[in-house]
């Protein structure tokens, strides 16, 4: 095809894609839908110069036939809209976390089989830059075999209620202000490891491997903001490559927000915290005594777009997810990859509920896990930054 149709269904969190693909040369967007006023009211003013039709109910987009529908509605209705999408001979693009529940990832592989369209997980996180460098560095063996890999996310999400107009509010401005009206959002009694994606999806794309069990264990729900869900969770995987995973999810917790990522290698080790934006490494020809090098790598490249949504990763998203269709080729994170990042935060939320006993994850994809071609479609890079002595730095900056 020479350009993609496309719709969007959900205008919160779907405004930034709208505004992403209307950019792309190789899309075009032929309608956005939403049920809730206030978001289409503000997508006018986003699809004012492109004459962009905005409806309310999601079969009038569908209506229009678009090829691929970009799903960003609430996350308790991603798994039943991607499927009555893919139903109506449609591409999907998911926001995270995709599913729930295992029936319902199962019900997305068996549309994705019976239609033979494609779906594909937009999980933003793995088009970061610095984990381009990363599994480049693991394909030199610059840090030996990695045993151990760890993620946090740390998101301080307080507004767990939500109004008829679509707006979140935190229990304590309820109480405050006397609303009426409100009822609890989608996230109030998510369990937080269900939202892993941001973490277990790039450390599993930068090994090139899958998980096969999990133990995970719940804080405490001591919020009251938030006294539906656990504080955070954590869990530990076991991957089929036979390393271990530590991921920990937290939204309730007081803090800047951040993702922060490390990898444990037999002769070396890398971290990354957002809130430098930049890479701590020490290579297998690095001494110890010599400390970390600073690797000035972030989320975005330097001719990326930082705009356009999480540090140009949304933009990405919607470019690699495109340009495979257009292409006719597989897109980068399909819907067997979305089972391996989205089921196991389902699986370690039953662990935890047992106390921390270890759980099998299910293996949905027809045949073995054989490797990932997500750098297939992204590419690694020919050249780098040249690192600089950590100690020294952090010196000069006391």
């Amino acid at each position: 095809m020479d350009k993609l149709r496309v719709g969007i269904l959900g205008l919160r969190r779907g405004l930034t894609h709208l505004g992403n693909f209307l950019r792309l040369e190789d899309a075009v967007v032929i309608g956005c839908a939403d049920r809730i006023e206030h978001w289409r009211e503000r997508a006018l003013e986003t699809v004012a110069p492109h004459t962009v039709p905005v409806v309310k109910e999601y079969e009038e987009l569908l209506a229009m036939r678009p090829d691929a529908v970009v799903v960003a509605s609430n996350a308790r209705c991603q798994a039943a809209h991607a499927v009555q999408a893919l139903e109506a001979g449609c591409h999907v693009l998911s926001e995270v976390p995709g599913a729930f529940r295992q029936r319902e990832i199962e019900s997305i592989v068996a549309a994705v089989q019976r239609t033979g369209r494609q779906y594909m997980l937009g999980e933003n996180s793995c088009f970061m830059d610095f984990l381009r460098y990363w599994h480049k560095w693991i394909g030199e063996e610059r840090f030996g075999p990695i045993s151990i890999a760890e993620a946090e996310y740390l998101h301080y999400l307080p507004g767990t209620m939500v109004d008829d107009g679509g707006n979140i509010l935190s229990p304590s401005r309820v109480k405050e202000q006397n609303i009426q009206g409100v009822r609890p959002s989608w996230r109030a009694d998510m369990p937080p490891i269900h939202y892993l994606t941001h973490d277990l999806g790039p450390l599993l794309n930068v090994l090139d491997d899958t998980v096969v069990s999990v133990t995970c264990r719940s804080g405490p729900s001591w919020s009251e903001e938030a006294p539906l869900r656990s504080d955070g969770q954590i869990a530990l995987f076991e991957t089929a490559r036979g390393a271990l995973i530590k991921i920990m999810v937290t939204l309730n917790t007081r803090r800047p927000g951040a993702h922060n990522y490390r990898l444990f290698g037999t002769l070396g080790s890398a971290e990354w915290y957002s809130h430098e934006g930049f890479c701590r490494r020490l290579g297998r020809d690095r001494e110890e005594k010599q400390g970390w090098e600073r690797v000035d790598i972030g989320t975005a490249a330097a001719d990326d777009d930082k705009t356009a949504g999480h540090g140009g990763t949304d933009f990405k998203t919607a470019h690699y997810f495109t340009r495979a269709l257009v292409r006719g080729k597989t897109v980068p994170i399909d819907v067997y990859r979305m089972s391996e990042f989205t089921l196991p935060g389902i699986m370690a939320n039953q662990s935890a509920q047992r106390g921390g006993e270890p759980v099998r994850i299910h293996q949905l994809r027809p045949g073995p896990f054989e490797g990932t071609d997500f750098w297939e479609h992204v590419g690694l890079p020919e050249t780098e930054p040249e690192g600089r002595d950590y100690v020294s730095d952090l010196a000069q900056t006391y």
